[in-house]
């Protein structure tokens, strides 16, 4: 019996000893076998640890599922490798831990920090939806050239900094004159200007939504790159600092205006505007004139003609800033028109560099836009983008709504009113 108690009592305290030692064995085995993973965390959290507090340009899921500018609020890791990382997505105030192994890619500074190696079909889906846009940038761009257009460049992560850099030493510039200006940043735009920050923060928002909407009229993928680095924004609280500005700064004399959007062949954007009385106002003019820009940093420098550059900035601002009333004064005042004179105004469609529509045409540009967009969203996107890639706007519309420049005038004009609506 004594026997028996004494290995008892030595079975217990080895089977003891065993539990004592196999979680750490374990461990060990699991780090040594996992070497070359534990190499690869290590440089993934190098990467990233200096955004740590910092907004990510996306998060990008094995789904297809996209957190958009989220915040990284910090890096999990076991085992000396990375789990997952906490985001607080943007616009929310909540973190959110996302497994690295559900993660396809992560962009940072207009950077691919971590790309996932194809691990069969956890991301199949987001690598696929991947692929086909860029097949479709690919078959863009060949018919651009077809139509002697060159499509902009891609940008390096080096060349966006370096653009960036560049647009804020302009603003040091300009402080020499306007010293009251702060620089407001956001992930797409930079912002100068001397309103008061708790009063410039929901137009800086607007600019913000701009951005989103039209990626996703366009099907861009929220996260990638349109501007050449970031778009410029000075916002000047005083008409009269606003047009010294233009004057001292961009070599113009504008009358009668209260923004101006400036694009130039090289991709860069700069847009200047006054605040005024009306803060809806504001915030459309705002949108109105970035989104001209956004739409000549699109595809290809080609021009879209003036009644469709205006009409859609029209028709977006409308949709961004549904509280400004201007939209819906000037399409009054151009239905009032065109009733009494059964046409859209001179020159509406004409397509020469220099061409501009006149102050009334623009509700009629407007109206137009959403009427196109209202009978085919889809469509409507198509169109533009043929237009972006060098055909007309008669051939465009023709490929895409079937229907001529004529024709579809009075599809419109029955629509509000007006048969027979000629140009």
């Amino acid at each position: 019996m004594r026997f028996i108690r004494l290995v008892s009592v030595l079975l217990i305290a080895v089977t003891g000893m065993l539990l004592l030692w196999a979680p750490a064995a374990i461990a060990q085995t699991r780090r040594t076998g996992s070497a070359e993973g534990i190499k690869a965390s290590d440089e993934l959290e190098a990467k990233l640890t200096p955004y740590v507090g910092q907004v990510l340009d996306l998060v990008e899921l094995g789904t297809g599922g996209r957190f958009v500018r989220p915040t990284l609020q910090g890096i999990s890791t076991r085992l000396g490798e990375i789990t997952a990382l906490r985001l607080v997505p943007e616009g929310l105030t909540g973190v959110k831990s996302v497994r690295l192994q559900g993660i396809s890619r992560i962009m940072a500074g207009r950077e691919v920090l971590y790309q996932a190696a194809d691990r069969g079909r956890s991301n199949t889906f987001a690598r696929r939806q991947r692929e086909l846009y860029e097949e479709e940038l690919r078959e863009s761009a060949q018919r651009m050239r077809e139509h002697g257009i060159e499509p902009w460049p891609a940008l390096t992560a080096e060349e966006h900094a370096a653009e960036v850099e560049q647009l804020t030493a302009f603003v040091q510039q300009v402080r020499g004159s306007f010293p009251a200006l702060e620089l407001v940043e956001t992930h797409e735009f930079l912002v100068a200007t001397d309103i008061l920050p708790e009063q410039v923060a929901p137009f800086v928002a607007s600019l913000d939504s701009m951005h989103d909407f039209l990626c996703t009229l366009y099907g861009i993928p929220q996260g990638e790159p349109v501007w050449k680095g970031k778009c410029l924004v000075f916002a000047f609280t005083r008409e009269e600092d606003f047009l010294a500005f233009e004057g001292r700064f961009m070599n113009t004399q504008p009358q009668g205006v209260h923004g101006l959007c400036h694009q130039r062949s090289d991709g860069r954007v700069v847009m200047a505007c006054y605040r005024g009385n009306d803060p809806a106002a504001f915030a459309h003019t705002l949108v109105h004139e970035t989104s001209h820009g956004f739409n000549h940093r699109w595809l290809s420098p080609a021009r879209i003609p003036s009644w469709l550059n205006e009409g859609l900035a029209e028709w977006v601002g409308s949709q961004v800033v549904p509280g400004s009333g201007q939209i819906r004064a000037k399409e009054a005042a151009a239905f009032e028109a065109m009733r009494a004179g059964g046409r859209v105004g001179e020159n509406f469609f004409a397509d020469d560099p220099g061409a501009r529509i006149a102050p009334l045409q623009y509700g009629v540009a407007s109206s137009l836009v959403r009427f196109l967009v209202s009978r085919d969203r889809k469509r409507f996107s198509q169109f533009v983008q043929m237009v972006k890639e060098g055909s007309s706007a008669e051939d465009a519309l023709q490929a895409t709504y079937r229907a001529t420049l004529d024709e579809l005038l009075i599809v419109y004009g029955r629509a509000i009113g007006v048969p027979n609506l000629t140009p």
